[in-house]
């Protein structure tokens, strides 16, 4: 019977885990760890690809994307590649940064598995909202 009411109890916790992440648009989410499994969402796995690949003009041009994640990972990653001499910022690009560190254009983010939450993207710029990111972006990027 414990079995039975436990079984029970995980399904439902499943079924919630899941149902969240759907209407937090996974499309457009942000996260390095996310899920169960801890993996990076498709957007990140999709700026991972292009770092290695050092196809940093792709990623700048993600600065006037639609999809706000892309926005957002597209400024972590050209302000670091920036500060490591890997990339030289264009005016033109550095304003559309500082509009997207203003933003009130709402993203979603996750990490483990019960971490999910959308908020407006200029709260994505904080100290604590960075450390993951500063994390994935030494692990990725190539240091010569």
């Amino acid at each position: 019977m414990k079995t039975n009411i436990l079984t029970i109890v995980l399904l439902i916790g499943i079924s919630s885990f899941v149902n969240a992440q759907d209407k937090l648009g996974t499309n457009e989410m942000v996260g390095f760890s996310c899920g169960f499994a801890g993996s990076p969402t498709k957007t990140v796995e999709i700026f991972t690809t292009k770092l290695h690949s050092e196809n940093y003009e792709w990623i700048a041009k993600q600065l006037t994307s639609e999809n706000k994640a892309e926005k957002y990972m597209s400024v972590i990653t050209l302000e670091k590649l920036n500060e490591l001499g890997k990339y030289k910022l264009k005016e033109t690009e550095l304003k559309l940064i500082a509009e997207i560190k203003k933003s009130i254009e709402v993203i979603s983010v996750c990490s483990g598995c019960t971490y999910f939450r959308e908020i407006e993207m200029k709260h994505m710029f904080t100290f604590e909202m960075l450390n993951m990111a500063s994390l994935w972006l030494d692990h990725t990027i190539k240091i010569e």
